[in-house]
């Protein structure tokens, strides 16, 4: 399996870049033509940096599948985590947002509504305690957990600021 992936990323954006420089070079195109041999190699890291590291639109995509309403527009993501996704895409994240007030009450409405429980206890992720470990002095004041049939399990917990919000999500 490994060997696979260094084939993929590795050895083919190199190896499409040196036929494309050798390309160059044997026809006499102009030398400063040689810089384009290293696009299959950004192309390939820029695809690479984003999965390991996803922009806040990617959490903005989360925050609206496990509450069912869009990122408000005030809304403002402070901490972000998730793990790389498995061979079936299965992955976790793990955020921490900022919410005006009105936002807050309305999220929790729709939680109720959309079939989260309250709990006492809150789930635990590695990306979870990532968060967790950034909020310093912030306590939890409600939890809300709900299991989706479709193997994920998604988490809201409002801080004790009023105004900070976790959500995590898990598939497996």
């Amino acid at each position: 399996m490994f060997l696979i992936v260094i084939i993929l990323f590795i050895v083919i954006p190199i190896g499409i870049s040196y036929l494309i420089y050798n390309l160059i070079k044997k026809r006499g195109i102009n030398k400063r033509y040689r810089i384009l041999s290293i696009l299959p190699i950004l192309i390939f890291g820029y695809f690479i940096y984003e999965a390991i590291y996803p922009n806040s639109d990617f959490y903005k995509n989360d925050f609206k599948e496990v509450t069912q309403i869009e990122f408000p527009k005030s809304g403002k993501i402070i901490y972000k985590t998730a793990s790389f996704p498995d061979n079936f895409g299965d992955y976790t994240s793990s955020f921490l947002v900022e919410l005006d007030n009105d936002n807050i009450v309305k999220l929790q409405e729709k939680l109720l509504k959309n079939g989260f429980e309250k709990k006492e206890s809150k789930m635990i992720s590695k990306e979870l305690e990532y968060i967790e470990s950034r909020t310093k002095d912030k306590k939890y004041v409600d939890v809300y957990v709900k299991d989706n049939e479709n193997d994920k399990l998604y988490s809201v917990g409002f801080l004790k600021d009023k105004k900070s919000v976790i959500i995590t999500r898990v598939s497996w």
